[in-house]
């Protein structure tokens, strides 16, 4: 039964009003209802689309040309492509689910991330994607050889816009460097609310889809990074090239660091030595920890860097702890209107961050960071503060008494300066 122009009418709000509704809440409206979202803010904001369009194609069906109800039924099928397609092959994070408070009423939704699952989206996605071509070729077809043209113009430009102008970094005027760079993106980051969510978690996601916070940081960081010196009369110590890159497993085999730089970490009486090297793409360091002889407890290497490189950042680090897990941090500072300015730390700010840790005798880590993506540049000095932490030490009652330090080299007042090798 055809529906009356009464009825496609009100369908057609009621389906433009939720489609707006998801778009609101994409946007980051409420930063609560986003809580727990573990998907890219556009999937969220192509699922309000759906509903808009839907509203809009029932909303002007009668009152437009046919070729824009084709137009709009085009771009539907093609969100129905897009979408499957994010939940079977959309990069680290695979889950698709969202939880969170809106005006008082708890919404979830998930979907388990196994293989059966990604394979139905996956198989859905190929499906729908076929058929949104098929449909683009038909109407495209039908039109005349300058309307072709025509949409092939629009094409392009939109491509430009949604892919080169978008995600480029903004081009503020009123910023005047780098640093004020990395305190206005700090602070939006936080007014935006993304820093509340999951902990403090780098967003790489967000609305629009462009608006990449994170990898704009870095590349403030970078560039502030390529320019810094070492103080007068500071050593610094250069990182050699391996010729092969080292097997990361925990075990620091004598051939595959041979030629690293060796770095004694204090106090000299617990023998802790870390090696330093680099490649084309990574700085690799290992850890040799003779006094750590339990395989228990707490242990962690950590790598401090790029410490007092602005008063917007003050330091990065990565943490390798006994089960080959890394942590990356970020320690940033944003104003905050009259008052004192804020600090805030941004965790797993790498992504392709690698690292081992072995017990043989005693405990060995092996760490790999890429240099693009924390900033090391070949032939620029940077500084460096090296720590080894083992067990706590505990009262008779097993209660926590003191931290117990394995060996450490530089500090934040104080670190090492070192160098990659300009290659």
């Amino acid at each position: 039964m055809s529906a009356s122009r009464g009825q496609r009418d009100v369908f057609g709000v009621i389906m433009l009003a939720v489609g707006a509704g998801i778009v609101a809440v994409a946007a980051g409206t409420w930063p609560d209802a986003l809580r727990g979202l573990n998907a890219p803010a556009w999937v969220l904001l192509a699922a309000g689309g759906v509903f808009a369009l839907a509203g809009a194609s029932l909303a002007s069906q009668g009152r437009t040309p046919p070729w824009v109800q084709a137009v709009i039924g085009n771009c539907i099928l093609t969100l129905f492509a897009v979408i499957p397609a994010w939940i079977a092959w959309g990069g680290s994070r695979r889950g698709f689910s969202a939880s969170g408070n809106l005006g008082g009423f708890w919404l979830a939704t998930g979907f388990d991330g196994a293989d059966f699952g990604r394979i139905a989206f996956g198989g859905s996605a190929v499906l729908m994607g076929m058929i949104a071509l098929a449909v683009w070729v038909a109407w495209l077809r039908k039109l005349s050889w300058s309307g072709r043209g025509w949409f092939v113009v629009a094409a392009a430009l939109a491509a430009q816009l949604l892919f080169v102008t978008m995600p480029a970094e903004p081009r503020w005027p009123d910023v005047a460097d780098d640093h004020q760079r990395l305190a206005r993106y700090a602070l939006l980051v936080e007014d935006e609310g993304w820093a509340r969510i999951a902990g403090g978690e780098a967003r790489r996601w967000y609305f629009p889809p462009w608006r990449n916070f994170e990898d704009w940081t870095k590349a403030a960081r970078s560039r502030l990074a390529a320019a810094r010196t070492a103080p007068a009369g500071q050593e610094v110590l250069d990182i050699p090239y391996l010729a092969t890159p080292p097997l990361l497993d925990g075990n620091i085999g004598a051939d595959e660091w041979r030629g690293a730089r060796r770095i004694e970490l204090a106090p000299p009486a617990l023998g802790t030595v870390v090696h330093v090297a680099a490649d084309q793409r990574y700085l690799y360091f290992a850890a040799d920890v003779p006094a750590d002889t339990t395989s228990g407890g707490f242990d962690q290497f950590r790598v401090w860097f790029h410490i007092g490189l602005s008063p917007w950042l003050d330091n990065e680090r990565a943490f390798l702890d006994r089960h080959g897990r890394v942590s990356s941090l970020r320690q940033t500072r944003f104003p905050w209107g009259d008052h004192a300015p804020r600090s805030r730390t941004d965790w797993r700010i790498y992504e392709r961050a690698r690292g081992a840790s072995a017990l043989s005798g005693h405990r060995r880590f092996e760490l790999a960071l890429e240099r693009d993506e924390s900033g090391i540049a070949p032939g620029v000095a940077f500084p460096l503060w090296l720590e080894v932490e083992g067990d706590p030490q505990n009262d008779a009652a097993g209660k926590f008494k003191a931290r117990t330090y394995l060996g450490g080299a530089g500090s934040h007042a104080a670190p090492l300066w070192l160098r990659v090798d300009p290659r």
